[in-house]
This record gives C-alpha cells, structure tokens and sequence, in this order.
C-alpha cells in the first residue's frame, strides 16, 4: 500500500494529485492506494497527472486534521523526499499555528476577504 498526506494541492510540482487540498481549511488530504500491479500503478499514475484518479476504486481519499499511522513492521517515511522518522506515528494539522508577515496587498489576494487579511494584519 501506499498513502500521500498532503496540505497544497501541488505534490511534487504536479498541481491535481490532491485537487481538493487546500492551506486554508486546517485539514490533510490524505490518498491510500490500495494494493495494485505495476500496470495498474502506471495507469493511476497516469490519471494523477490528470487529476483523474480521485474516483478510481483502488484510491481511498479522506481529510483529516490528525493522522495516526500503524504499521506492522518498522518502515521509513518519506517527508518531501526527505527522512522523516520511522513509523508508526501521527501526523497532526496545527491550523493556523504560524503567522506570517506579508504585505498587505499579498494577503488580500491569498485570504479570502480582505476584511480576513484587515483582522490579521491589525
């Protein structure tokens, strides 16, 4: 099996593996393919790169603010290409944990409203 957690829509430059993701809204979009062959892996490859895979059988999607992962045996994860520890483990969406200074006009096209980017700019 294989799964992606993922926050941003944008998964390793490709822009419709996680199409319903967003930063904005304090959940992980999380994507399990099931068990699968080699060609059936290369033919939902395929759809991802499409963003055509989200209704497919061997694809289960769920969001989630808090992800625990148990494995049988110890495995690696991989965070962004990265080591990220061993699992099992729990992945946890701190929403809104961090605040960034921007200029105004930046956050006024990323917020939502500008009476949202007015509040945390204040």
């Amino acid at each position: 099996m294989l799964f992606l957690v993922s926050n941003t829509n944008s998964v390793g430059g490709f822009e419709k593996i996680a199409p319903e993701a967003s930063v904005n809204d304090g959940m992980f979009d999380l994507l399990i393919l099931k068990k699968t062959n080699l060609a059936e892996f290369i033919r939902l490859a395929s759809l991802a790169l499409r963003g055509e895979h989200m209704k497919d059988p061997k694809v289960i999607y769920a969001q989630a603010s808090r992800i625990r992962i148990k494995t049988k045996e110890k495995m690696q994860l991989n965070l962004d290409g990265e080591y990220g520890g061993d699992l099992p483990g729990e992945i946890v969406n701190l929403y809104q944990h961090l605040y960034l200074i921007v200029p105004k006009e930046t956050a006024e096209k990323t917020l939502d409203n500008a009476e949202q980017a007015d509040h945390l700019l204040q």
